[in-house]
């Protein structure tokens, strides 16, 4: 098992990529590492690679201000066209990159490839809930205008994931609306809600944005405006809270705040499940992770890479989109 990494990719490339991965390694041994990137001076960073760690070398980088397709067709060898390169050759089993978002969707697209039958590849994000298990939200930024049967693929998609993933079989899958009637929404979710209904999926029916994060359904789909309006805004209110949260804390004493910080753990995003959004749909494991992660994020989004690459997740869609075709 090998998990390609982006490390020239990020808003704190390439030093945070490779602490990354040097936290991985100090704790975990079920996979290699390749860093993909500026040898020199990754190795300037790490003078003692390890075994399991090598290095492929390239300098060409997609920069955040480029035009994704433009910018790898100029830069055949940029570092996250090679991650995805290395995983289509069957050198890696997944990869993470913490890049451009537009340009690791272009390189997977143009690598890996669409798994035959979808149209349109999804960002899929976890998001906590108040129960024990996180909702799956897709998608969240990919596809801003889509059809019905877009709906119906990233449902079909994001139960294939959350069940092999999150060892949930058949996951309740839920249709973000303004009202959970039937007869709620517009043009494109009432014809959404009419395939889910008729497929073979766990379809609950429509969920409003309030019940989201009470782990009503366990994956919810949306077109990736919605989505993506969606994610920036909770992140914002989160934020908003666990700052005021905890400077009221503070005021009650450290043991307080400590109690205050293991009780909230499970809803920050250095918890695997949340440190990185798969692409589903494309050929192979493709994590975007956020421009700004830091070391302890990286080291969990390459578990959850490796847990991907296990389970199979893209055989199961396969199987899925045969039963319901």
């Amino acid at each position: 098992m090998k998990i390609a990494i982006d490390v020239m990719g990020g808003d704190f490339a390439p030093q945070e990529l490779i602490a990354g991965a040097k936290n991985y390694l100090q704790e975990n041994d079920d996979a290699g590492l390749i860093l993909v990137g500026d040898e020199k001076i990754i190795r300037e960073l790490w003078s003692d690679l390890p075994e399991k760690c090598e290095v492929f070398h390239t300098d060409e980088v997609v920069e955040m201000g480029e035009h994704p397709l433009h910018a790898l067709r100029q830069k055949k060898n940029a570092s996250v066209a090679v991650c995805a390169r290395l995983v289509k050759q069957g050198k890696a089993d997944g990869f993470i990159s913490a890049g451009s978002t537009g340009a690791q969707m272009a390189a997977s697209l143009l690598e890996l490839g669409k798994i035959k039958g979808i149209e349109r590849p999804a960002i899929s994000v976890m998001l906590p809930t108040s129960g024990d298990s996180g909702v799956l939200i897709l998608d969240v930024g990919a596809n801003v205008d889509v059809r019905a049967s877009h709906l119906f693929e990233f449902a079909l998609m994001g139960s294939a994931y959350y069940e092999k993933i999150c060892n949930v079989e058949r996951p309740k899958i839920g249709l973000l609306n303004i009202g959970e009637e039937e007869a709620k929404g517009n043009e494109l979710t009432k014809a959404a809600y009419a395939i889910l209904k008729d497929s073979s999926l766990n379809f609950i029916g429509n969920v409003e944005p309030d019940r989201l994060f009470q782990g009503k359904a366990n994956v919810v789909v949306c077109d990736g405006f919605v989505g993506n309006i969606l994610l920036k805004t909770s992140e914002g209110l989160s934020e908003t809270m666990q700052g005021a949260m905890f400077k009221a804390a503070m005021s009650l004493g450290q043991e307080t705040v400590a109690q205050f910080k293991n009780s909230i753990k499970k809803f920050s995003p250095s918890s695997p499940e949340y440190s990185a959004a798969p692409l589903l749909g494309v050929n192979g494991v493709s994590l975007v992770c956020h421009g700004k992660s830091k070391a302890p994020i990286i080291s969990n989004a390459i578990k959850l890479a490796v847990s991907c690459a296990k389970s199979n997740y893209v055989d199961l869609i396969t199987k899925e989109l045969t039963k319901n075709s």
